[in-house]
């Protein structure tokens, strides 16, 4: 009598969960940029501080299902993977510095466009028609969020910066694929975790750097609770994509992720709306163009997928 319900595909259902767990990364790590880091970079080293702070646990969870030999280029291509995304989240808080989050969010949208071209590089394989101009969408909704930033200087200045990091990301999807072709899905997103937060933490080996945190100590104290939160949001944000990764094709999940600028949009406007002090009040301005772009942005992640 009752038709049932399609399954989703596995991989699809992780690339759907990581966009609102990178959305809410993406609005609270705003909040901390304006009123906590004296510097943008300090996220990123409070960002590692947290990731090593919860690895024991992970860790123990790895040891109980057991751990494989790793063949020594698959702990290269972990390591590889922790300096791309560390490398990325450094361009990432400087654009968060000097924009709201969700255009920043919407500047992601390059890497299910540049993904098929690193994959016809690698493998060979090309874009269709269909994905051509989906690709071309995805831009020109990246471009329209850009011009949507009031401020000349800032708007170009997060673009570039967040063009080399998706350009950086590319980089990781690709390795990252390869990598799950020869190792356990959960056992390399441990490594990588623990490499992403010992690269993260290891500027604290200079004396200005820990000169910087010892400045800004008194606000990230109180604090504490929120970055740990933002951490374990960023862990499992990072835990879905690499399982859509596992399961799909690098370039769908990207395309799907793109949704990010949406959920970011909306999450801010609603924190905002509601408490007045969590979110952006920028969130609001031009609030049907930006909603409007993000279903542009929607019929281009259709065609690309």
């Amino acid at each position: 009598m009752f038709e049932a319900i399609p399954e989703i595909p596995i991989w699809l259902a992780f690339a759907l969960a990581s966009p609102a767990f990178w959305a809410i990364v993406h609005v609270l790590d705003a909040y901390c940029v304006d009123r906590i880091f004296e510097r943008p970079w300090m996220g990123l080293i409070t960002s590692g501080l947290c990731t090593l702070a919860i690895l024991p646990a992970i860790w123990l969870i790895l040891a109980v299902e057991g751990i494989e030999p790793m063949r020594w280029k698959n702990i290269f291509q972990c390591v590889a993977c922790g300096i791309l995304f560390v490398a990325s989240q450094r361009l990432y808080f400087q654009a968060l510095s000097i924009t709201e989050s969700g255009i920043v969010a919407a500047y992601w949208n390059f890497i299910p466009l540049l993904l098929p071209v690193g994959s016809y590089l690698l493998w060979g394989e090309w874009l269709t028609w269909r994905q051509a101009g989906g690709s071309a969408l995805l831009v020109a909704g990246s471009v329209a969020f850009c011009l949507l930033d009031g401020n000349l200087q800032s708007r170009w200045s997060a673009f570039g910066l967040m063009l080399s990091g998706g350009l950086l990301q590319v980089a990781y999807f690709l390795i990252q694929k390869e990598l799950l072709s020869e190792c356990p899905a959960f056992q390399a997103f441990v490594v990588i975790s623990t490499s992403i937060g010992v690269l993260s933490s290891a500027p604290l080996i200079a004396k200005p750097i820990r000169a910087a945190v010892r400045s800004n100590w008194p606000r990230l104290r109180s604090a504490i609770s929120l970055l740990m939160l933002i951490e374990a949001a960023d862990l499992i944000a990072i835990a879905t994509s690499h399982y859509a990764v596992n399961h799909g094709i690098p370039s769908l999940v990207a395309a799907v992720e793109s949704t990010i600028p949406g959920y970011t949009f909306l999450f801010s406007f609603a924190l905002y709306a509601t408490t007045g002090k969590w979110g952006e009040q920028e969130a609001k301005d031009h609030l049907f163009l930006k909603l409007s772009l993000v279903v542009l942005l929607a019929v281009g992640v259709w065609l690309v997928s």
